[in-house]
């Protein structure tokens, strides 16, 4: 599925749950070439796309081989249409079989890896499977532990083909309940659609919640937010202040969920547990357990910074077709990681230090890129920011800061490169960084890399200096 957010994806996710099939959503950010990458991965028979997407579709299956049949979701002739072999959507509805199917193992999505440190993979989950007649219940049950509202509009802004956007609007579907979907996040039209709709659910990154917070404060008041019960964000480290800002000013509605593709989630987090530890992302749900795990393979005692190893009761997730990465990920008694660094308090809550890969050692210091990202990002004149490691050959490493100015950010990159006062950027982290965390050099860039789901990649920043 390459779509953007519209109301045909409830056909698809549930179509494909009914036939017993797998939903491989796709992000239609990358280029023909990741596409056709994923295409081919995933042993894909069937591409439904959007006319906006047509082309982009049809130049990644012309590199991955042919596979049956391209659908376009509209009943309208398109250019793509007239000069390929895409077919209408509605078109190829009248072709399918009408029979009623039986009752069989239902389908489940095989969510893709964001691509953020390597080259995406695909993953198969255990707890994804199970009778098509029992589905309802299963993601009921998955509502129930993240404490979704069981009555109420649920609103989603987030993208489809990300976890987070994809769960909660399975799970919707799964509940029975009303969902709103907008293709895009925009922070007026998101306060205007929980106004109209009397929304009690929707779902948030953190660079969400910083537009959000840097609108005006005329424009934040001017909305009616008293119906929403719960905004669940995910996907990317949340700086403390911004969590502070956001329960302040929506109430301690706000939860947080930990997980990834694989299922190293979900832990959850109330606003008033983040209260009263904070920091955290919260303590593991019923399927999940824990472990902190240094470089030797040893457990770590409560407080020591490791890598978060994660078990799952009903087994752990596999990389399609990519057994060596499989094997790679996991312990011999099934625990498995993703690559995270953080570590758990003495009441078994967890907190993130940084990812593996983003870790920076300067002077033989240990730097966490998302510490210093928080306290930037907090000047009004940074939209976002990137931090990364860059060669040194004093220290080994130096710390890089990438930022993106507000100016951009709300005019757009056609606007034009405003000023920066990166002195006094500077000396706004002097005094809430220690020196050796402080960023040694800065760039201005009109945007971050950073997709519509949060997830930055920063990959993209950084290898360009490792060449």
């Amino acid at each position: 599925m390459l779509s953007h957010n519209r109301l045909e994806w409830a056909e698809w996710a549930l179509g494909n749950t009914r036939a017993g099939t797998r939903l491989v959503p796709l992000n239609w950010h990358l280029t023909a070439s990741e596409l056709a990458d994923l295409i081919t991965d995933s042993d894909a028979r069937l591409l439904v796309t959007t006319p906006e997407l047509a082309q982009l579709a049809n130049d990644a299956v012309a590199m991955s081989g042919d596979i049956p049949v391209v659908i376009v979701g509209s009943d309208e002739a398109t250019e793509a249409e007239a000069t390929t072999s895409i077919q209408s959507y509605e078109g190829w509805l009248d072709t399918v079989p009408g029979d009623v199917l039986t009752e069989r193992a239902s389908g489940s999505p095989m969510l893709f890896t964001g691509g953020t440190t390597g080259r995406s993979k695909g993953v198969n989950r255990p707890d994804h499977s199970g009778p098509t007649n029992a589905w309802s219940s299963r993601w009921s049950g998955w509502a129930e532990l993240v404490a979704k509202p069981s009555t109420g509009t649920t609103l989603i802004t987030t993208p489809l083909y990300h976890a987070l956007g994809l769960g909660v609007f399975t799970a919707t579907l799964g509940q029975g309940l009303d969902v709103v979907l907008h293709p895009r996040f925009d922070p007026v039209s998101t306060l205007a659609a929980i106004e109209e709709h009397r929304i009690v659910a929707t779902t948030m990154v953190p660079t969400q919640f910083i537009r959000l917070l840097k609108l005006d404060d005329h424009t934040r008041q001017g909305f009616d937010l008293s119906s929403i019960r719960w905004v669940l964000h995910s996907a990317a480290p949340c700086p403390d202040w911004v969590k502070r800002a956001m329960i302040n000013w929506f109430g301690p509605v706000i939860y947080e969920l930990y997980g990834s593709s694989e299922g190293i989630g979900p832990a959850i987090c109330s606003s008033e547990e983040w209260l009263a530890h904070p920091g955290t992302v919260g303590r593991p749900t019923a399927p999940i357990s824990y472990t902190i795990v240094d470089d030797n393979g040893h457990d770590l005692p409560p407080g020591e910074i490791g890598t978060i190893y994660c078990k799952r009761t009903d087994g752990a997730p596999k990389y399609h077709n990519n057994p060596e990465e499989t094997r790679a990920n996991q312990l011999s008694d099934g625990r498995f990681t993703v690559g995270d660094l953080g570590w758990l308090d003495d009441d078994g809550f967890l907190y993130l230090a940084d990812r593996r890969v983003d870790l920076i050692i300067t002077g033989g210091a240990n730097v966490y890129p998302a510490e210093i990202e928080a306290v930037l990002v907090e000047h009004p004149a940074v939209a976002d920011v990137a931090v990364f490691g860059i060669p040194d050959d004093e220290w080994g490493q130096a710390v890089m800061a990438v930022v993106e100015p507000t100016a951009c950010n709300d005019a757009g990159a056609d606007a034009g490169q405003p000023e920066v006062d990166l002195d006094e950027i500077r000396d706004f982290a002097r005094t809430r960084l220690a020196s050796y965390k402080l960023p040694k050099h800065f760039e201005v860039v009109d945007q971050l890399p950073r997709e519509a789901h949060g997830k930055l990649k920063k990959r993209l920043l950084r290898d360009p200096y490792w060449a």
